[in-house]
């Protein structure tokens, strides 16, 4: 009767470790993924761009939004109407210290400006902006803390006439996206 191959200790210990190694090495793919969120790829960012220059900032710059925000029992959008929300004042607040919980005017510009962020397919769940005395976007910024931790969340930032420069402002780094000259990555608190 043959015997099988006794396979040598130190063999079976390096396989059990490469193994090891593999779970640990997907492991951490996963821990780092839940601290850093789903960041996009330079591609992600220009696919993104062009749906929201098609779709959200054509309503962003026609309503002159400054904030807007929809999230599960508050809303906000706060534009030259004034600032409205849809929410308990004191856990939803609005952006200034007087938001007025909206009226049909203020609901109806709050889901055009929803609607057209869901026409964009984009992750991007806040929106803002300021605005030159003709209506024109001096810059607008599209926030997306897609179930990110708070360190995590990006947003894309849109200045026409653009002397920005890349480098650190405040928690966050600001970068160009590739390809696009108004355009500009901000990401990651620190």
């Amino acid at each position: 009767m043959a015997q099988a191959p006794v396979t040598p200790r130190s063999s079976r210990l390096g396989r059990i470790a490469a193994v090891v190694l593999v779970l640990v090495a997907i492991l951490g793919f996963y821990v780092w993924r839940a601290i850093h969120g789903d960041l996009p790829s330079e591609v992600e960012k220009a696919e993104q761009i062009t749906r929201l220059e098609t779709t959200v900032l054509p309503v962003v710059e026609d309503l002159r939004v400054e904030y807007f925000m929809d999230e599960h029992d508050c809303a906000n959008l706060t534009y030259p109407r004034g600032d409205f929300i849809d929410g308990d004042p004191e856990h939803c607040g609005g952006s200034t210290n007087s938001p007025a919980q909206f009226d049909d005017v203020a609901r109806a510009d709050h889901e055009r400006v929803r609607a057209a962020l869901e026409e964009s397919g984009t992750p991007i769940e806040r929106v803002g902006g300021t605005f030159l005395s003709d209506g024109r976007v001096m810059d607008a910024w599209f926030m997306s803390g897609h179930g990110a931790p708070f360190a995590t969340t990006w947003s894309l930032e849109y200045e026409p006439e653009s002397t920005r420069s890349a480098g650190r402002r405040g928690m966050v780094t600001v970068t160009p996206v590739e390809g696009e000259d108004d355009w500009w990555f901000a990401c990651c608190a620190d």
